[in-house]
Formats: C-alpha cells, sequence, structure tokens
C-alpha cells in the first residue's frame, strides 16, 4: 500500500506553521505598506514621527517626548488676542503624526522643524501663516518666498488674526 501523503506532520503543526508563516510575512510587509501611503509632496529627508500633544499654535510635543518648534512662524501667545484661535487651527492640522525635516535647535533645545500632514503631505508651517494663524518670522526664515506669500495672502484677504485692525506680533506681546 502506497501513502500519498508528503508529510508526516501532525495537521495541527501545519497548520500553527502557516500562521506563525502569515505573522512573519505580515510583519514585514507593514512597513512597506506604510512606505507606500508617504504623500509625495513630503521631502525624502522628512522623517515619520508621532504625536503626543500640541502645547501652543506654533511646539508640539512628540511621543518620545521631544519638543517642536515650528520653523520660521511664530503664533499668538495663549493669553494673546488669537492665541486660543492658533492654538486650535494647529491642532487640527496636526495629526496624530507627521512627517518632519529637523532644520536646528533653538536656545531652549527644542528641536526646530517644518511639519508635513501625515495624510495629505501639505506644509503645516505655511498652512499656518496662509490661513492667517501664524506670523512669518522673518528673522527665523528670511529667505522663505513661501512663507512671505502665504503671510501677505493673508494680510491681504484678510484672514485670521489679520481681521483685527492691529493685530501684534508675538515677539512684540513677550516683551510686554
Amino acid at each position: 500500500m502506497t501513502d500519498n501523503t508528503t508529510c508526516d506532520a501532525p495537521r495541527l503543526q501545519i497548520t500553527f506553521n502557516t500562521a506563525v508563516a502569515a505573522t512573519i510575512i505580515s510583519l514585514l510587509w507593514l512597513p512597506l505598506a506604510h512606505a507606500d501611503e508617504r504623500p509625495s509632496e513630503i521631502p525624502d529627508e522628512a522623517k515619520y514621527v508621532k504625536v503626543d500633544r500640541i502645547t501652543g499654535g506654533n511646539t508640539i510635543v512628540l511621543m518620545d517626548s521631544t519638543r517642536v518648534r515650528l520653523h520660521g512662524i511664530d503664533t499668538p501667545e495663549r493669553d494673546q488676542p488669537y492665541g486660543s484661535e492658533a492654538t486650535a487651527a494647529s491642532e487640527n492640522m496636526v495629526d496624530r503624526s507627521v512627517y518632519i525635516v529637523e532644520v536646528d535647535t533653538d536656545r531652549y533645545g527644542r528641536m526646530v522643524g517644518r511639519l508635513y500632514h501625515s495624510k495629505e503631505g501639505y506644509d503645516i508651517n505655511a498652512s499656518m501663516v496662509c490661513a492667517g494663524h501664524a506670523w512669518w518670522h522673518e528673522r527665523y526664515a528670511p529667505n522663505s518666498e513661501l512663507l512671505e506669500d502665504c503671510q501677505e495672502e493673508a494680510q491681504d484677504a484678510p484672514k485670521g488674526l489679520w481681521e483685527s485692525d492691529d493685530p501684534v506680533p508675538p515677539w512684540d506681546w513677550r516683551r510686554g
């Protein structure tokens, strides 16, 4: 009598081994699947990071506790007119994750970076200025035509903080 089976392993062992193999393949495939979801507008050097919380219109905290200041922009302080609106706008634009290009470290030890929306790929820093939620901070981004154009657009519309008759830049507000 001939045995037509090609494997002497019990069925349970075969099922288990198949499940383990499928799990390993899935785990290896997940990072690649995520990489395919990266919007094309995001620079190659941008790093994917998870966000813990928003502490102000221009500062976020990552899950690893790194504090990040948005490069080239300044938003009203929380106790300043339009401060809570700017923080809310930042919360709406920054999802649970973002892509970040590290630009510098500021004098307080915070990472300074350009943020990109993790799903739509847009530049969050520029979007804050274009929507009138932030000033272009010329001192720290003097050659940014994008931020300059965004601020002019927001002022001309007027949008956000530019709807006020005399918005006070946060760097003046902090000086009192």
